[in-house]
């Protein structure tokens, strides 16, 4: 189902993002990446692809969203799917706290840049006629929950879920089906860094992560491998549009 497409992945310097990279670069026939970072010195196999093209670009930025779009329509001619994994909780504050410029970072890296995104794919996917294509975000399960010290990633996260709603609603009479994933703690590099820091207050690394998951159904562990699945599905799905699939391992029992 992946043949003659090209695929759109931003956020793939680590984490979730560096995993579909990996997955992906053996399913579609054009893969472009694009974030802040440089890739090619941390491209996770030995030789990165022929058929692969990274793309430095700061996305909360509508003129470096604009011409990446702009690129991929004169290089490739097309983009069938868009895969956004963009986001970062950045900061952590009570409320009463929250620099405003710390808060409209969060704003932009998980919120803007999604809109942005959404709206140049929009745009050129309607050149596909009929064959439309498929947008996927990744939004999280602080869209439904509280994290403490976190309330602008999770109001950047929730608009996001809304996001892709109304992009669904405006998007169907083209057949460009919005998705999106919505995570719970994904076990990441950066993550991992996250509960080192946890450690230094005299906490054991069982124990934070035992409380990491008291929450969830299922109690295990989940890492960016366990969401390729459900992404691939929503990358090609033919008829599921509007939909945030609540990939937690049961902390979310209902939507």
């Amino acid at each position: 189902m992946l043949l003659n497409k090209i695929l759109l992945l931003t956020g793939a310097s680590s984490g979730i993002g560096m995993a579909l990279l990996e997955y992906f670069k053996d399913k579609v026939t054009y893969l472009i990446t694009s974030n802040r970072k440089e890739l090619l010195n941390s491209f996770p196999s030995p030789l990165p692809p022929t058929n692969w093209e990274h793309l430095p670009k700061d996305l909360t930025v509508e003129a470096n969203v604009e011409s990446l779009f702009q690129y991929i329509a004169d290089q490739y001619g097309k983009l069938d799917i868009l895969i956004n994994c963009v986001g970062a909780s950045l900061f952590s504050h009570p409320i009463e706290e929250f620099p405003m410029d710390e808060f409209d970072r969060v704003i932009a890296v998980n919120l803007r840049s999604a809109f942005l995104l959404t709206k140049y794919a929009i745009k050129l996917m309607k050149g596909n006629g009929e064959l439309g294509g498929n947008i996927v975000h990744f939004v999280s399960s602080s869209a439904k929950t509280i994290a403490p010290g976190k309330a602008p990633y999770g109001i950047a996260k929730a608009g996001l879920a809304r996001l892709i709603q109304y992009a669904a609603s405006e998007c169907g009479p083209f057949n460009i089906k919005v998705n999106g994933i919505s995570p719970t703690y994904v076990f990441t590099p950066r993550h991992e860094r996250e509960i080192e820091k946890m450690m230094q207050t005299g906490k054991l690394r069982d124990e934070i992560v035992k409380e990491i998951i008291s929450h969830q159904a299922l109690p295990k562990l989940l890492y960016p491998k366990d969401l390729i699945e459900v992404t691939e599905l929503l990358a090609t799905t033919q008829c599921i549009t509007g939909q945030i699939y609540n990939c937690c391992l049961g902390e979310i029992l209902f939507y």
